[in-house]
């Protein structure tokens, strides 16, 4: 299943690990995300690192590979899409449009648990556990 991941799915897989992790490593997902995903993971790490326990150099090392496999897509690419998705959910949450725009580009699903993205509904939305689920049937 093709997927944008959000950034909170990231957040949840290195603080949290479990399932979401597994959902990250599995030959299931094909996971795309902007890159704009670096700048919300570093605008975060010292909050990340804290409740994670990890140490900076733990933190990358997880990091890479959790995502070796996730295609990050340069903005340009997407650029097209910002628009509608600033329209769509841009004044519930600025930071949620590259990923959006990402979604609408690639006509693929967002894997989030954020509730920002029920506000629009242009692109299918998988919470985690709903993933879990499709994924086991």
């Amino acid at each position: 299943m093709k997927l944008v991941c959000d950034t909170n799915i990231v957040f949840s897989a290195l603080i949290a690990g479990g399932k979401t992790r597994e959902l990250i490593l599995s030959d299931e997902t094909s996971l795309y995300a902007p890159e704009f995903f670096f700048t919300e993971l570093d605008n975060n790490r010292g909050e990340i690192t804290e409740k994670s326990n990890l140490s900076e150099g733990q933190l990358k090392l997880l990091l890479n590979i959790l995502f070796r496999d996730t295609e990050v897509v340069p903005r340009e690419v997407f650029e097209d899409e910002l628009e509608l998705a600033s329209r769509l959910i841009g004044d519930t949450d600025p930071d949620d449009v590259p990923f959006l725009a990402l979604a609408l580009h690639l006509d693929v699903d967002i894997w989030t648990d954020d509730t920002d993205f029920e506000e629009q509904d242009e692109v299918t939305v998988w919470k985690t556990h709903e993933l879990l689920n499709r994924l086991n049937e």
